[in-house]
């Protein structure tokens, strides 16, 4: 559940976290566009390897570190699974490992892409920007409540699997399979305590009268400055010259 921590967000005074949210969108759109679009491990190592500058800045290698280190069994998981799918469907050993190493940079890749963006952006701000876009508000209001819940459902994961494994719970003994069984007296805990969480919301939301008033004011509008305006500039050159490396180069 470590790989969650990239969801955590935290406030701050950098350049990162100072740029508009709508900035960083376009920012997340493209790149992650690039992260499914190439197979070529080089430059799927190359986009992950943009990020760094960015969560230097943004001064989140702590939380960012713990998301990268969290996801090491997907990583190992997508790796096996793709290599196995290889073979199956005829493919030689150096295809095979050449695929699985692919999707993993391509997975590891996104997590980093994806962290840098909600580590570093408010979710009243970025709710506040879906708004200024003209996306209805509850849908805007919905994404944000979802992803404040991603790390509080990581950290309550975190203390049930220490509560099974003070009762004698142990999850990282066996095959995969025996793991994924021994992972069940985690996941029910946390499946009720999500249900509970989600009707307490929807009580203090209708206590609030939520919905009454379909004209919503805002205390703070957004606006894009220079710094936005070349992190989008940055963000689309970046996009076109490795674009340019598949059109005329046939990298792909």
């Amino acid at each position: 559940m470590k790989v969650l921590a990239g969801f955590d967000y935290r406030r701050g005074k950098t350049p990162i976290h100072k740029l508009d949210p709508r900035s960083k969108l376009v920012y997340l759109v493209l790149y992650s566009a690039l992260t499914v679009y190439f197979k070529n491990p080089l430059i799927l190592l190359l986009l992950f390897v943009s990020t760094i500058p960015i969560v230097s800045v943004g001064k989140i290698w702590g939380r960012w570190g713990i998301s990268i280190k969290g996801s090491v069994f997907f990583i190992s998981f997508i790796f096996i699974f793709n290599f196995i799918a290889q073979v199956l469907s005829g493919s030689t050993m150096a295809d095979a490992v050449l695929s699985g190493i692919s999707m993993s940079i391509r997975f590891v890749a996104l997590i980093s892409i994806f962290a840098t963006f909600f580590l570093t952006t408010s979710p009243e701000e970025l709710t506040q920007s879906m708004v200024q876009l003209k996306i209805p508000y509850d849908y805007a209001l919905t994404f944000n409540m979802a992803m404040r819940f991603v790390p509080t459902l990581g950290k309550e994961a975190g203390h049930i699997m220490d509560a099974q494994k003070s009762r004698g719970l142990e999850l990282e003994k066996g095959n995969l399979m025996t793991r994924i069984r021994n992972y069940i007296p985690v996941l029910i805990p946390l499946i009720i305590s999500s249900f509970r969480r989600a009707e307490l919301v929807a009580d203090a939301m209708e206590s609030r009268a939520f919905g009454a008033s379909k004209k919503r004011t805002s205390l703070y509008v957004l606006t894009m400055g220079s710094n936005d305006y070349l992190f989008i500039a940055i963000s689309a050159l970046s996009f076109l010259l490795l674009l340019s490396l598949n059109l005329f180069a046939g990298i792909a």
